[in-house]
């Protein structure tokens, strides 16, 4: 009898450790802070992981020609990683498709050929001055049209060549702000403090913006050293837009995009834009 009670004892106890047995911390159920804060006007979400914390902004760029995702990683573990623009990924959820990923330097190539009735305007432009009130013979003449036109060009990141560059953020008299400054400043606060830093850093492009600035603003293949951050901007094909619910809650044509950034053994997800 005692050699049954044993028995039944000993098999009790292999029971209760069995579903422990070689299994590690689950990452995938860590409670992870997730938010959102404004900056000039753009939505920016982030997600802080185990080791890492991804800031992201999606929003059309270039006059709506290409859509933007500005990605800022921080890597808050102890071993670099690596990251690749070709692993983020931009679902669209109106066209049920991935977005393409495209190149900063075929968009400032495209932005870089000047139009034939921009170069017509141009020569109209350039040409000898008309005459003045006197010898104006009150009929619009082809050359003013062009000129019109040059003139509505402008500002569009395609002909001018004077637009005034894209204005960066900056805060007077302040360093560039480092996470958790002070014990008023919580996750929020100090990763927009980081986004404004010292105004140098890569922005959204605007309408305005010139072939160089996409190309500087570009996110690059990057190894990201411990206590170290990596940013930059991707450039996708735009998604579709819809007027219909549930994507649209105001009648007005919008999108929605899930954009997934794996970085090392984690992966962060955001949708945009509704909020």
């Amino acid at each position: 009898m005692r050699g049954w009670l044993c028995a039944l004892l000993l098999c009790s106890l292999a029971f209760a450790q069995e579903p422990n047995t070689g299994a590690g911390p689950d990452f995938s159920r860590a409670v992870r802070e997730r938010g959102s804060f404004y900056l000039n006007g753009i939505s920016y979400q982030y997600l802080q992981g185990t080791k890492y914390t991804v800031v992201a902004s999606a929003v059309p760029t270039l006059n709506g020609k290409y859509f933007g995702v500005k990605l800022h990683i921080l890597n808050r573990g102890k071993s670099s990683v690596n990251m690749v623009p070709e692993s983020v990924t931009v679902e669209d959820s109106v066209g049920s498709k991935a977005l393409q990923l495209l190149s900063a330097a075929d968009i400032a190539d495209r932005m870089r050929r000047q139009p034939a009735w921009a170069k017509v305007a141009a020569a109209a432009v350039g040409g000898p001055p008309a005459a003045g009130p006197a010898g104006y013979s009150g009929v619009p003449t082809m050359a003013d049209l062009l000129r019109e036109l040059t003139k509505e060009s402008e500002g569009n990141g395609f002909v001018s060549t004077s637009d005034p560059p894209y204005p960066t953020l900056t805060v007077r008299g302040a360093p560039r702000a480092t996470a958790h400054d002070s014990a008023a400043c919580d996750l929020g606060c100090a990763l927009r403090n980081r986004e404004i830093g010292d105004g140098s850093g890569p922005q959204l492009p605007s309408r305005n913006a010139r072939p160089e600035q996409v190309e500087q603003s570009e996110f690059l293949a990057n190894t990201i050293p411990p206590e170290g951050d990596a940013e930059g901007v991707l450039y996708f094909s735009m998604p579709k837009l819809t007027d219909r619910a549930p994507i649209s809650h105001t009648g007005k044509k919008s999108y929605l995009v899930t954009v997934t950034v794996p970085v090392g053994e984690e992966k962060f997800q955001f949708a945009f834009p509704p909020e």
